[in-house]
């Protein structure tokens, strides 16, 4: 009796295919879509993929940051103290070799000048009134003696400038 009776519930249910998936209802069912979406709904879904993606972009530049400073922090400290310590120790030694070696080219293209009277006394040596001499009529003669390594520097600094300087 309960086979019989579900041999009549199986005759009366009716078989519906499933419907074909063609080009005709993949359109229908897109446009559905489309229809059903609102341009609010449209517009927080696009804006919220959008910010998703500027995080995630945001985190690995973040990322990238960190991981450049964590490979170079203390990179700058010893730059900063390998230029100090030439500084110190080589600059004042070729400004030195500088100024001599100019010394040295000036005698030897002019000869040595002709000291006229004091005119002054200055940071490291005395100024002197020459009357001729490399091609300047009159000119000034600064003889230098710096009291210790770390001046020549400032001597080349100021002899550099003063080179500069278009006679009167």
């Amino acid at each position: 009796m309960l086979w019989e009776q579900i041999k009549q519930i199986i005759q009366r249910i009716t078989w519906v295919s499933p419907p074909a998936i063609t080009g005709e209802w993949k359109r229908k069912v897109a446009q559905d879509a489309i229809e059903s979406l609102s341009a609010s709904k449209l517009a927080k879904s696009i804006c919220s993929q959008f910010r998703t993606r500027l995080n995630s972009s945001h985190e690995a530049f973040a990322a990238s940051l960190r991981q450049l400073e964590d490979g170079h922090s203390g990179r700058l400290e010893r730059t900063e103290d390998l230029w100090l310590k030439v500084r110190k120790d080589h600059a004042p030694r070729l400004a030195r070799l500088s100024l001599e070696s100019r010394s040295l080219q000036d005698v030897l293209l002019h000869g040595k000048p002709k000291l006229g009277r004091e005119l002054g006394r200055g940071q490291y040596g005395v100024v002197y009134l020459c009357d001729s001499w490399g091609g300047h009529f009159p000119c000034a003669l600064k003889s230098v003696v710096p009291p210790d390594e770390k001046h020549w520097n400032d001597l080349a600094l100021e002899f550099h400038y003063m080179r500069g300087l278009a006679p009167s």
